[in-house]
This record gives structure tokens, C-alpha cells and sequence, in this order.
């Protein structure tokens, strides 16, 4: 499924500032090597969703300006900063249809890559000419936090592993920091550079913080529910994985039913047969899993749109508001 028109609307009108925005900033480094390495990835594509989110917030609030593009722009940065490390950690070769960072330089520049590009999102936060100075220690602390949680949460991803005994509060953390909390930063950030009340920034926050949940949670819905055309990848790819999702950790958690098949196919990897799948997902059917976490993926979603509608009817809002559906809708 497609994002809305609107929003594809959006991210063509503004993209193209913030990738010029990325692009400048990253070229400031003059070591050749390491320059390739930074831009590598943000040159292979991305919606720039997450860059785009602090301008539409400033757009909701009525004063959308260019510090919106230049945090934007810094978070898209930090974001691919995290998936560069992400995929040395978990040994991943291929990120947006092409080799990795690590596997088109080698492991040592990708780390090195990594560093400069954290490290050159707070160079542009601080020399921006459009930020209020005063503003400055708040959306460092955002973003420093930003920054601590989602290294949390990838810490929480890889301690997981291997164990089976997660509860779904786990998950939730674990998943607010490698996803949700980015969001939530940059509700925050539209909402402090455009002037709002400290009400306002905590009700983008909740809206952008619940909108990463569901998000999650919809993605791991989508592993086990649709076809490949739709999450890019083969059904049941996390649990032939092994990956602790919302689902399995519901279903393990489940005393009352016998998950045989999916005992079969959980963290088998290679070859696992399309029989086998269907029938560790019929599993995940019987146990009530997938029902639960549909269930919580429309509780979170429920909660992220009476967020906005405490906020003007305008168009960002429409923009923003269909975003929050697409989300959800994934999975109907």
C-alpha cells in the first residue's frame, strides 16, 4: 500500500530543500573517502518522512519557516547514521537494494561514517543562522535524548535475541526506542521552533510518539498477515528470523495453546517450506496473537489522532491526519 497522495505531495514539495541541506552539510568534510561513505546511503533514496515531519508540524501551527527544513535535515542525518550502525550489528549486506555501507567501503569507514554523520547533525544545529540561540539547549536535549533512546533500543533489540522469556512491555520499550521515539522527536521540534505552548509540544510529542508505536506494530502485523508485494519481503520472514515481534511474544507468552508449528519454524532460518509457515501462522490465529496486537496497533493509532484534533483543520493537518491513517490502514 502506497502512501496518500497528500503526503507523497508533501515529502516531493520539501524533499528536495532538506536533501540539498543534507547534501551541503555532509560535503563539509573534505576527506574523500569519508564524504563518500556519509552520503552513501542518503543517495540511494527514502521517503525523508521523518525530514519532512517537523516542517508539516510548523505548517500545522501556522509558521512554518526554514529551521524546520535544517532539524529535519539533521534527524534524516541521525537516521541514517543508525542504519549504517544497525547493519554492521546485525550483519545485514543489503539496505535499499544495494550493498550496505560496510559491505560497498569496508567495516572500519562505516563506523568512522557513522561518527562523522552524528557528529555533523549537531555542527548544523548549532551554526543554523534561522534557530533562536535560546531555543538551542532544548532541541539539543530532544535530539540528545532521541539519540540515547534509539541506541537503547537497538542494545534491548540485540539482548533479545536469543531469549524467549520477553513480555510485551519489553517489546513496547524496546520499540519506542528504536522506532516511536524519533517520531516523537520531531513532533517536539515543529512544535519548539514554531513557538508553541509547552501543552502543544507535549500533544505533537504523544501524537508522533503513539504514531511510531502502531507504526511497529503494523510492520510486524504485515510479516504474517500479507503478501510480499507488500512488505517487500517473503511472509513469515521474521519468524523463519526469529525475530521477537509483538505476535510471537504474545503467542510464547500464551499457556493455553500448542504452538508446535511454530516451534518448527521460529529461528529455523534457510529453507523453511510455505506449508510450515502457514501453519506456525495458523499457530499465531489460534492463540489470539495476531487479533492482540491488531488490537494494539488500533489502540495506539486511536490515541495518535486525538492528538490532532486539538490542532487547526488546515491542510497540514489533513496531510498529517491521513499519514496517521495510512498507518493503520496497512493492515485492513
Amino acid at each position: 500500500m502506497s502512501l496518500p497522495d497528500s503526503v507523497k505531495y508533501s515529502l516531493k514539495e520539501h524533499s528536495p530543500i532538506i536533501e540539498e541541506i543534507i547534501i551541503s552539510t555532509l560535503s563539509a568534510s573534505k576527506q574523500e573517502k569519508l564524504q563518500s561513505a556519509m552520503l552513501y546511503l542518503l543517495k540511494s533514496g527514502g521517503k525523508r518522512l521523518r525530514a519532512t515531519l517537523p516542517y508539516l508540524v510548523g505548517d500545522l501551527l501556522g509558521s512554518p519557516k526554514h529551521s524546520h527544513y535544517e532539524l529535519g535535515a539533521a534527524i534524516e542525518i541521525i537516521h541514517n547514521f543508525t542504519l549504517i550502525h544497525d547493519d554492521i550489528m546485525d550483519n545485514d549486506s543489503v539496505r535499499r537494494g544495494q550493498p550496505s555501507v560496510h559491505v560497498a567501503f569496508d567495516v572500519p569507514t562505516a563506523i568512522n561514517a557513522g561518527d562523522a554523520m552524528l557528529a555533523t547533525a549537531f555542527e548544523l544545529i548549532s551554526s543554523s543562522k534561522h534557530i533562536a540561540i535560546e531555543k538551542l539547549p532544548g532541541l539539543v536535549k530532544i535530539i540528545g535524548e532521541m539519540v540515547r533512546r534509539v541506541s537503547e533500543g537497538q542494545q534491548l533489540d540485540i539482548d533479545n535475541e536469543n531469549r524467549r522469556n520477553i513480555s510485551i512491555d519489553d517489546y513496547l520499550y524496546m520499540i519506542e526506542g528504536k522506532t516511536a521515539v524519533m517520531f516523537e522527536a520531531c513532533a517536539k521540534i515543529g512544535g519548539i521552533l514554531s513557538n508553541a505552548s509547552e501543552e502543544e509540544i507535549e500533544l505533537l510529542g504523544k501524537w508522533g510518539l503513539n504514531l511510531g508505536l502502531c507504526f511497529q506494530i503494523v510492520d510486524d502485523l504485515i510479516d504474517v498477515i500479507s503478501d510480499s508485494n507488500t512488505s517487500g519481503k517473503p511472509l513469515g520472514s521474521d519468524l523463519i528470523q526469529g525475530k521477537m515481534t509483538c505476535i510471537t511474544i504474545h503467542a510464547i507468552n500464551s499457556k493455553d495453546y500448542d504452538l508446535k508449528n511454530l516451534d518448527l519454524v521460529l529461528g529455523k532460518g534457510g529453507e523453511v517450506s510455505r506449508d510450515l509457515i502457514d501453519l506456525a501462522i495458523s499457530d499465531l490465529n489460534k492463540s489470539g496473537s495476531i487479533d492482540y496486537c491488531r488490537d494494539l496497533a488500533n489502540k495506539y493509532h486511536k490515541i495518535s489522532k486525538e492528538c490532532l484534533t486539538s490542532f487547526n483543520k488546515n491542510d497540514a493537518y489533513a496531510v498529517l491526519s491521513e499519514l496517521t491513517d495510512y498507518h493503520i490502514n496497512r493492515i485492513k
